[in-house]
């Protein structure tokens, strides 16, 4: 016993000196644990599941994760490790699907590394490299890839394999690599290593639609390694450039011996091997073989080899040529093509193939614009099914084809007219080939606004910024453009022009005079700028980056725009900076050069962080400059090395600077005159009733004008000009239908470039009658019974096409749907619409505890019960701008049910433009995150009910939540905790809401979290009173933490007087920071802050629309089997109920339903053009007189609205209104109809409206 004792443990030692393997069983919650304590050479056996943890690259041993025998692994984690220190680490990945959303999968800067193995795995989805090193003077022993499928990765650029590691060795071996359309090349080294002899390897692969330019390879070393390098490619097909027409190389090299033998090259480059010390190659062609196709159906990857091929025996050994696993064997194969009748009606799949007699075959069919699938025909002409997708038994060889018939078509033609048509830009929504749409669809015609040009108007004389026309006929739109005078422009799109430096002007007024666009380097020579598109402060600009090395920023890198302004006078240089890290100097310089030599500060600004909006940088050329100097005119962009960071910087980081919309604005010089400028034309005409509601008042002069002494008005208003070369232009918004207004322009309020006053003019007008939108049903219906489009709400989010300009409109009947919702960022415009906010649920049992924690088992940590990669923990994310919903509650479950924290989100909005109303919002911890993303961002919520406990509505953006109901779900609850950014404007406004729940007056209304928060509470009933000092401190110093006009549940002025204006908190260095700010405003600080300010913005967004009152049916008659009712003004389509359940929507006034019901068991609304339902409308038998309307808890009978001296009334049914002033003198009593009614001129100041109080501006 003694003696095998000893032998065991002989052997034990001996397996440990000798580095045998541990095979260790994880599973998502334990990979990361047992993969940070792992040995060298030990292997993690992956059980099911989706992995998405990040790991860091080992350092001192080699790990290999693969997959259990019999599991199915998907592995969307990423590997990094950012200390150089670090080396002598390799990983071994086997049998995993490898599927990441990131652009790198594995990052590294980082020591020595022995290996990276890839064997048997897919690898898809990565946005730009496999590999990338960061880091020179290091090596990587070998890189292998063995029996894997690379597809689909490359989206955003890069080469797959890019480091600047010198390799020694790369391997890939009966691998498919495939769609890296818009890569570059498989291995291309960042660094020279040419001590290094690499050997590189290539063997019975696949390739397929690899890289998307001639200035690529598979293997793009040029002249970075030695001359004693290896390249070997053997018996490979490699077929067909990711872009059509390009021909990537299959190598490019200096030096080193090329063996290339038994290689199928179809539409692709060759091998550039330049002074190669040996070169041998002896490949296959299509002619040779005596083939004319080598893969059956490779767009729907279906690379099939059958046995009979001579490329099954083409290779150096006799086999296969290409990826052996396409191989396939039949004893009686049969072939099956497909076609297209016409070749242009559409596609078929597959294309072709071979299969074995008696399987089970389906082919399908998709059409193109314009056709319609028909049929599928044999090649006799004889139909055979008109099945789509069409499943058969294939018995023989089968010629199948799918037929498609033409839809009637109509064009629509764009003109554009006036002194700006040239730059003048717009946008088709859709955008079809030749302008060519089919009948019945709607197109959009958006002007797309540049700074060149204003747009004046249609040719119709209308002026707002869009038109929607449903084709039914060719239509013509003329569109009238001015120009605002330039020289030349640059606004960096790199769509249009993807040159970075030496770029000619993107505008330039004439043709002899471009401008040129400079980058240098600090020590002038030339070199490119970083092509980029940036957001700040909510305005998105195709942007320059100037992106200066750290260790370089004592020498930066500069912009320099060169042009002529000979014979221009009033010379103004515009542009937007912006920066986004701390690698920018706090001082910039805009400088002049007439030599391009010596450089004078023209203006010059200084930053105080990173930007929350696009920063004007402008500056006026001098009067002095003679015309022989305006000849070679030079503009510099350049920091002021003076002067400190913005930031922390440091050794590695590159400068976050951006230029965008760089203008030169100018005058030609004027010769004087001493006649007055004569009006030729107005738009909208004198006495016009077609005017927009939103639009431009254009004045067309026989000569360019300027602004005089006086004011222009509109109704009062005083309206702002913008001068273009021979217009002055007025933009105004949010004007009622079919009122009538007046513009008045007093004498010498416009005068010529002499100042010859025009003599005025008072022109009058009417807005157009409201537009009557076209019939349409939603554009989707979920219904969680089944009889909807959808069962899930992500199922139908999933649906809608991307970068919509109009609202897609999404119906959700009543029920509970227990889903996570995400709307990314390319989704905007969807508008999803409740049945009945109390029945149409959307929840989720989620949070985000840590391992441990309470809550565990539902955490978005918890890889085992979410396997996704976002870490929010919410149930609905909104990502997309332009959103909008009603009658829907939102329900973090873990929340509601557990009545505890962690974080567990009901709804995360992260963008502009998003509006709510009434809805429900419910959690305990966190209910409600709003935009972080942009300090612009705007949200409004309007009759909407928010519960929480716990910081229930934090984040950032210009967020308006008017007449909403706050519950606190336990005492001592806190209702807010906002971040805003420096820069944010109004932050959190909660105007006219209701404060109510569980209280002990412990309850905060908020606490500051980050950054510089506001949170205003204006004309507050609190049924719970708050604490004495309302607000609590946390981990910042607000900027503003007040309220006006508090009130008990009585409407008693609540004390404000012991409200918190003192606040602390503990920084980073653990220094008790201090600082104070007022608890209350006064009335007319308050009157600044409502709905206009807030929200309509610089686009005059107006989400009140979306909810604009719509009158019920009337006259809702049951005849037998019939439900019939006068059509509603403005209603696209009508919702038929039977009690609750919905039985249709239609864009009829008729319905079939069942003749044995009651008629009070029928109901119609209706929809109006944003989605919004109307008032419920009860049936009556076949009898004339008023149906019952049904009140919904959704609708108060009206809204009053302040605006700029006036009011806005939305009436829901006949009522009589009065308005009282502050001192309770009566102003206006009027009784309305059902509609939307404006009484103006009114001062501004506190009003009562039927005892609603609201304030005029």
């Amino acid at each position: 016993m003694k003696t095998r004792h000893l032998f065991l443990g002989l052997l034990t030692c001996l397996a440990c000196q000798a580095g045998y393997a541990k095979e260790t069983n994880v599973n998502v919650n334990t990979l990361t644990s047992e993969f940070d304590q792992a040995a060298d050479q030990d292997v993690l056996l992956l059980e099911s599941g989706i992995y998405s943890s990040q790991l860091s690259f080992p350092a001192g041993k080699t790990i290999t994760l693969k997959a259990a025998p019999g599991a199915e692994v998907t592995f969307s984690g990423t590997f990094r490790n950012s200390d150089a220190g670090k080396t002598d680490g390799g990983i071994v990945l086997d049998g995993l699907n490898i599927i990441t959303n990131d652009n790198y999968f594995m990052d590294l800067t980082y020591g020595n590394v022995k290996t990276i193995a890839v064997r048997n795995c897919t690898v898809s989805n990565i946005g730009r490299c496999f590999l990338r090193t960061n880091n020179a003077g290091n090596t990587i022993e070998a890189i292998e890839f063995t029996n894997c499928i690379i597809t689909d990765c490359g989206a955003n650029g890069y080469c797959f394999l890019y480091p600047q590691h010198g390799v020694k060795s790369v391997s890939v071996k009966n691998s498919t690599l495939k769609n890296y359309i818009s890569g570059e090349s498989f291995f291309s080294p960042k660094n020279t290593t040419s001590d290094i002899d690499l050997t590189f390897v290539f063997e019975n692969n696949t390739v397929y639609k690899w890289s998307k330019s001639s200035s690529y390879a598979l293997c793009k070393v040029d002249g970075k390694y030695s001359e004693n390098s290896t390249y070997t490619f053997k018996n490979n097909i490699i077929s067909t450039p990711g872009v059509e027409g390009q021909k990537p190389l299959i190598v490019s090299a200096k030096g080193g011996t090329l063996i290339a033998e038994k290689n199928l090259i179809d539409n692709y480059g060759g091998y550039s091997v330049s002074n190669a010390s040996s070169s041998t190659i002896e490949d296959l062609s299509l002619e040779t073989l005596g083939i004319t196709q080598i893969f059956p159906d490779p767009e729907n990857g279906d690379f099939t080899i059958v046995s009979t091929s001579p490329l099954a025996t083409a290779s150096t050994t006799g086999g296969i040529v290409g990826d052996p696993r396409w191989l396939k064997t039949f004893s009686q194969v049969v072939t099956l093509t497909t076609g297209s009748l016409p070749q242009n009606g559409g596609s078929t799949a597959p294309l072709s193939g071979n299969y074995e007699k008696g399987d089970e075959v389906t082919v399908s069919a998709t059409h193109n614009y314009g056709y319609r699938f028909e049929a599928w025909k044999d090649k006799e002409g004889k139909i055979v099914s008109t099945e789509n997708p069409y499943t058969f038994t294939i018995e023989e060889n089968t010629e199948i084809s799918a037929t498609f018939t033409l839809q009637t078509l109509y064009t629509l033609n764009i003109e554009k007219e006036g002194e700006g048509a040239t730059w003048g830009e717009y946008k088709l929504s859709p955008q079809r080939d030749n302008n060519q749409y089919e009948a019945g669809e709607e197109v959009n015609i958006t002007v797309v606004p540049n700074s060149a040009t204003t747009f004046l108007y249609w040719g119709d004389g209308s002026s707002e910024n869009r038109q929607t026309v449903i084709m039914d006929k060719d239509y013509s739109f003329l569109m009238h453009y001015d120009v605002i005078p330039f020289i030349v422009g640059w606004d960096f799109d790199s769509n249009k022009n993807p040159d970075r430096s030496a770029r000619k002007g993107d505008y330039y007024f004439k043709t002899d005079n471009t401008g040129v666009m400079y980058f240098h380097n600090g020590d002038g020579s030339s070199t490119n700028w970083g092509a980029s598109e940036r957001t700040f402060g909510g305005k998105t600009l195709y942007c320059a980056r100037r992106y200066t090395d750290f260790a370089d920023m004592d020498n930066p890198r500069y912009f320099t725009a060169k042009f002529s302004a000979a014979g221009y006078e009033n010379i103004k240089i515009h542009s937007y900076i912006g920066t986004d890290n701390g690698c920018v100097h706090k001082g910039q310089k805009m400088q002049l050069s007439t030599d391009g030599v010596h450089y004078a500060d023209l203006a010059t600004l200084t930053l105080s962080g990173n930007s929350s909006e696009w920063i004007a940088f402008d500056a006026m050329l001098p009067d002095t400059l003679t015309e022989e100097m305006k000849k070679n005119i030079h503009i510099r962009w350049i920091g002021d090395t003076t002067t400190e960071m913005i930031g922390s910087a440091k050794e590695g980081d590159t400068e976050g600077f951006y230029l965008a919309d760089v203008f030169v604005y100018a005058d030609e010089i004027h010769v004087p005159d001493f006649t007055a400028p004569v009006l030729i034309s107005t738009s909208p005409v004198q006495n016009s009733d077609k005017a927009s509601a939103n639009g431009n008042i254009v004045l067309t002069f026989d000569e360019k004008v300027q602004a005089g002494s006086g004011e222009i008005t509109l109704n009062g208003e005083t309206l702002v000009p913008v001068f273009g070369s021979k217009t002055v232009s007025f933009a105004y918004s949010g004007l009622s239908y079919g009122a009538s207004y007046e513009v008045v322009v007093p004498e010498g309020a416009i005068t010529d470039m002499s100042g010859n006053p025009f003599a005025g003019i008072t022109l009058q007008f009417k807005t157009m009658e409201r537009p009557r939108p076209h019939a349409k049903t939603f554009d989707a219906v979920v219904a969680a019974n089944g009889t909807g489009d959808y069962t899930t709400i992500q199922a139908a989010i999933d649906a809608v096409p991307t970068d919509r300009t109009t609202p897609y409109l999404i119906f959700v009947k009543n029920g509970v749907y227990n889903e996570l919702v995400r709307i990314p960022e390319n989704k905007p415009f969807i508008h999803l619409i409740g049945q009945d906010r109390d029945r149409t649920i959307i929840q989720y049992k989620i949070n985000c505890a840590s391992e441990g924690d309470n809550g565990w088992d539902f955490s978005v940590n918890n890889a085992a019960y979410y396997p996704y990669s976002d870490k929010d923990g919410t149930v609905v994310k909104v990502a997309a701008t332009d959103f909008y919903t009603e009658n829907i509650s939102y329900i973090n479950t873990w929340g509601v049910d557990e009545q505890a924290g962690p974080m567990a989100l009901a709804m995360l909005t992260r963008n502009d433009r998003l509006a709510f109303y009434h809805c429900n919002f419910r959690s305990y911890q966190d209910t409600w995150q709003t935009t972080t993303k942009n300090t612009s961002d705007r949200h409004y919520a309007k009759d909407c009910y928010v519960e929480g406990a716990v910081d229930y509505i934090y984040g950032g953006g210009d967020c308006l939540f008017e007449n909403c109901s706050l519950y606190n779900a336990r005492p001592g609850s806190v209702v807010t905790a906002a971040s805003h950014k420096e820069g944010t404007k109004y932050g959190y406004v909660f105007e006219s809401c209701t404060i109510d729940g569980v209280a002990d007056n412990k309850d905060a209304l908020g606490r500051p979290w980050h950054d510089a928060p506001i949170v205003v509470y204006l004309n507050t009933t609190m049924k719970r009173i708050p604490s004495p000092i309302g607000w609590n401190t946390m981990g910042t110093i607000p900027k503003l933490f007040a309220e006006y006009n508090s009130m008990d549940i009585n409407g008693n002025p609540i004390d404000l007087s012991n409200r918190r204006t003192e606040y602390f908190y503990t920084d980073d260095k653990g220094q008790k920071i201090t600082g104070s700010c007022r608890s209350t405003i006064t009335a007319e600080e308050a009157a600044l802050m409502n709905y206009d300010n807030i929200i309509s913005g610089t686009d005059n967004w107006n989400p009140r629309q979306f909810f604009e009152p719509i009158a019920a049916p009337e006259e809702v008659k049951k005849n037998s089997n019939s439900l019939s009712w006068k059509a509603c003004d403005y209603a696209i389509c009508y919702i038929v109920f039977q009690n609750d359940s919905v039985i249709d929507i239609t864009t009829e006034c008729t319905s079939t339903i069942d003749a044995g019901q009651d008629a009070e068991c029928f109901s119609v609304k209706a929809v109006n053009e944003y989605g919004s339902l109307g008032e419920r409308a009860i049936a009556q038998d076949g009898t004339s007189g008023i149906n019952e309307i049904t009140p919904e808890i959704s609708r108060p009978d009206f809204v009053a609205i302040g605006g700029n001296g006036s009011l806005e009334i939305l009436v829901q049914k006949k009522l009589t209104v009065t308005v009282h002033n502050a001192a309770g003198q009566l102003v206006k009593q009027i009784e309305y109809t059902p509609g939307v009614y404006f009484i103006e001129n009114l001062p501004a100041g506190l009003y009562l409206v039927n005892d609603q109080k609201v304030i005029v501006k």
